[in-house]
């Protein structure tokens, strides 16, 4: 037996390939394991186009199953067709046994990939993409060996017009890459030096007056919004160094603009700059407690330092010096706000810091020195008002539960005009056919309300709620206003409510009342408008108590 045909009968004897003569693999390993023959051709015919221009081009190893796309390729190689190709030419049909030959159309190759992704027997190809259009902007009905001098030369031209094109939606992406780009570093720029403005804030700075610009959570991210930086950047800084409230969650941020204290704030950091340079020139930002009847004072005036006329410090004399306090961790400062919650955020300048090893109680600041630090370096000690900047005003709860954002979109000024008309939505409330609103609901009131507690009481009562009775202690000898604020109620006719009503005036007086103070010693953090109460009889259910409530 010959050596030709022993191979061929070793061939045979192979399992069948799919694929057959149109296998698309390239793995030398399977075509040792199996048989590339068509059994439904009794001949196989391959067909080798010479090109026109007499020049006699390599055979691609692929021929005519070629899954190159560069139209270069098809200039260097000859592509021979075999008889199952489907695009093949009319021209060449003449020498084919059409008896014997299954033509596949584009659709036969389309079920041939999707044949070949349920096959796999672990060999590792490249597979020809029949349907990337972009590729093949220019279909191919010939193969490049078999066109004359003209079609190759249209078709060259046509595949440079596209890459020019490529080129030119390329140039255009990178451009507009590099404007957003320039467009985050412009942003970042305005937020480095302070220059990114809310609505209003370029005015303000023109004048004296103090403006605070009040600022939510917003589900909805508004990128290179003022408020929206703002915001984000007084909540990160609460959460990321709280600790032992862990369940605390901010409501609300004030960001204080103050004209006056800004430019002295500045032109300090100026001179720390050129007396240090400018890596001690960075400000921190830090908290500060303070009952809340200060926070208002200090965002209008400034920090008063010890020593300062008028000024008296308010806990002692000063464990690390004779200065004001501040700390990175709002821990430290909620333990100075009892029954209060809200905390000064500040840009600090540190300068060069002395690090205190022990206590220096009511030392000055040490020479060749800006500022002092605690030994665990959890407390900075400024000694120059103009070293800091109040600048926002953090609000939050403690232990508020599950968070959830709610709907706010109303300011101070929109509560102030509304509560200046409480008059009419009473009325309108009063109108209202009696109906069960109120369920289980036990109120209290402290303050002023639009009419007499009475009225009110009654009013409550047709709408099924129930207002407590709860009386004033009587004290026979003079006792102190701590004492006092615990012991305010009779305790043995103290009727808790779950709903405490508060008028605007108790809750922005400077020094609150008795009775609020009383509600707040007894672990109440949450106190309602009195609009609550009339919006919800005239909507005929409770509305959520959130929308109203003091912040």
């Amino acid at each position: 037996m010959s050596t030709r045909a022993a191979k061929k009968a070793k061939l045979e004897a192979l399992p069948q390939c799919p694929y057959g003569a149109t296998c698309y693999r390239k793995n030398p390993e399977h075509f040792k394991q199996f048989s590339h023959s068509d059994p439904t051709l009794t001949t196989t015919t391959t067909i080798e186009i010479q090109p026109t221009n007499n020049k006699t081009l390599s055979i691609c190893p692929f021929g005519a199953t070629c899954y190159r796309k560069n139209l270069l390729h098809f200039a260097e190689f000859s592509h021979p067709f075999n008889l199952l190709n489907p695009d093949m030419d009319s021209s060449d049909e003449e020498d084919i046994n059409e008896s014997n030959v299954k033509l596949q159309t584009t659709g036969g190759s389309k079920k041939r990939k999707a044949e070949s992704e349920e096959y796999d027997d672990g060999d590792k190809t490249e597979e020809y993409n029949s349907d990337d259009e972009s590729a093949y902007d220019v279909k191919l009905e010939k193969t490049f060996s078999k066109m004359n001098d003209d079609e190759k030369r249209l078709m060259i031209e046509r595949a440079f017009e596209l890459k020019e094109q490529l080129q030119e939606k390329l140039k255009k992406s990178r451009e507009e890459a590099e404007e957003r780009k320039k467009e985050v570093e412009q942003l970042q720029t305005k937020i480095t030096e302070g220059s990114l403005l809310m609505e209003g804030e370029e005015e303000v700075l023109k004048g004296t007056t103090v403006k605070y610009f009040e600022l939510f959570p917003e589900r909805k991210y508004k990128q290179g919004s003022a408020d929206e930086v703002h915001f984000r950047l007084a909540e990160s800084q609460f959460y990321r160094l709280l600790s032992g409230y862990a369940t605390a969650s901010v409501t609300k941020v004030e960001y204080v603009c103050n004209p006056v204290l800004i430019k002295n704030f500045n032109k300090a950091r100026d001179e720390l700059k050129e007396q240090r340079g400018v890596e001690y020139s960075y400000p921190v930002l830090a908290f500060h407690g303070t009952a809340v009847a200060n926070i208002q004072p200090i965002c209008e005036t400034g920090f008063k330092i010890p020593g300062q006329k008028g000024f008296k410090h308010a806990t002692d004399s000063g464990y690390y010096g004779r200065g004001t306090y501040f700390s990175e961790y709002p821990g430290y400062s909620m333990g100075y706000i009892q029954g209060s919650t809200k905390l000064l955020l500040c840009q600090v300048l540190q300068g060069k810091v002395y690090k205190c090893t022990k206590l220096i109680n009511g030392a000055g600041l040490q020479h060749g020195f800006d500022s002092h630090c605690s030994p665990c370096q959890k407390e900075l000690v400024i000694f120059r008002s103009d070293y800091i900047l109040p600048q926002y005003i953090v609000h939050y709860k403690v232990n508020p539960g599950e968070f959830k954002y709610t709907p706010h979109g109303i300011t101070k000024e929109v509560i102030k005009k509304k509560l200046n008309k409480i008059g009419k939505l009473y009325k309108k409330a009063v109108a209202v056919k009696d109906q069960k609103i109120f369920n289980d609901s036990k109120f209290a009131f402290i303050g002023q309300m639009t009419d007499t507690p009475i009225a009110i009481e009654t009013l409550i009562h047709r709408f099924g709620g129930s207002v407590c009775k709860n009386e004033l202690a009587s004290h026979g000898k003079k006792t102190s206003k701590k004492a006092l604020a615990y012991a305010y109620f009779d305790g043995s006719k103290y009727d808790p409510p779950n709903i405490v009503i508060c008028s605007l005036d108790e809750m922005e007086a400077v020094t609150p009342s008795m009775e609020l103070q009383a509600y707040k010693n007894m672990t109440y953090q949450s106190f309602y408008r009195e609009d609550f109460l009339y919006d919800s009889i005239i909507a005929g259910t409770m509305k959520p108590l959130e929308e109203y409530e003091h912040s």
